[in-house]
Formats: C-alpha cells, sequence, structure tokens
C-alpha cells in the first residue's frame, strides 16, 4: 500500500522519538524511509514545507521507492498533502502518515489508514532493527550442476550413469 508521509512532522517526531535520530537532517530520514519501503516493496510521497534546498544533492537509494514533494513558497505540506488525499484513486489502500489533525481529519473523511508520526518512527526503528533479508538463491541453482560436478554426484548417491533405466536416462549429457 502506498505511503503519503508529512515530512516535517515526522522528522520532528523521529528525532524526539529517538536519541539516535537528532542528529539526522531530513533528507537522512528520507533515505531512512527509501530503505524502508524497499523492504516492505512499497512506495512512499514525502510532503515537505518550502523549496527545496539549494546546493544539496538530494537524491536517495533506492531512487524508485520515494518521492520527495516541496510545496514551493506559496502553498504548505498540509495543503498539498489534503490535495494528494483527495485526488487518490484508492484512497483506501492510502497509508497517510501524520500527526496534524487537519491531515488526519482530511485521510479520515476518503477512509485513508492513519498512521501517528510517533507509530510509524516505532515501525520504522523496529524494522531497522531486524535482520537484513537473505541473500537470494545462487545462479548456480537455476543453471544446474557444471559439468564434471554431475558425475561426482551420481557417484556420491551411488548412481551408475552406465546402468539402463537410471535416472540417468532423463538427464542429457
Amino acid at each position: 500500500m502506498p505511503y503519503l508521509i508529512d515530512g516535517y512532522n515526522l522528522y520532528h517526531a523521529a528525532i524526539k522519538h529517538n536519541e539516535e535520530w537528532s542528529h539526522f537532517a531530513p533528507i537522512t530520514l528520507c533515505a531512512w524511509i527509501a530503505r524502508d519501503m524497499h523492504i516492505l516493496g512499497d512506495l512512499a510521497t514525502i510532503v515537505f514545507d518550502g523549496t527545496k534546498p539549494q546546493g544539496r544533492a538530494e537524491t536517495v537509494e533506492p531512487e524508485r521507492t520515494i518521492k520527495i514533494i516541496y510545496s514551493g513558497p506559496q502553498s504548505d505540506a498540509d495543503t498539498v498533502m489534503e490535495t494528494l488525499i483527495r485526488k487518490n484513486t484508492a484512497p483506501r489502500r492510502l497509508i497517510v502518515v501524520s500527526s496534524d489533525n487537519k491531515i488526519r481529519k482530511s485521510a479520515r473523511q476518503r477512509r485513508c489508514i492513519i498512521m501517528g508520526a510517533k507509530n510509524y518512527c516505532d515501525d520504522l526503528w523496529n524494522r531497522s532493527r531486524l535482520k537484513p533479508p537473505s541473500p537470494k538463491e545462487p545462479r548456480k541453482k537455476y543453471r544446474g550442476v557444471p559439468d564434471g560436478e554431475l558425475v561426482q554426484w551420481l557417484e556420491m548417491f551411488g548412481i551408475d550413469p552406465e546402468e539402463p533405466g537410471d535416472i540417468t536416462d532423463l538427464i542429457k549429457f
């Protein structure tokens, strides 16, 4: 399910939530969210007040997991988020992360899933402390046994490759 996150609301909750996060810049928190979305297999849109900071790279890896939006000088994050909630075509699947009453009211009216910033911080912290996902299975498993190794395996299991009717009839050399 896609997430819509109130950027500074979550940022302030995060730096209060955990001392390790107190030195984070908002873009660092975005990087944590991006990794979290990658683990969850989800997407997040993070909305911040103001304009994009000048002179700093704003790319976050993995890039395809989050989208960062700045409200611009003439608007605010609340207005942008309310618009995104109103325009969402599947609001019951949308998870809105904010502790702001105005945003929560808009989300409730569209029957979005609502999560407080502190609750999301708890979940983010708990998931970040889990072991990383186990590595993918080796390619060797899908490519078959390399040349020369097949005979060793057949011998290990007591199968004679020369004997008719053995499993080796099914194996092409």
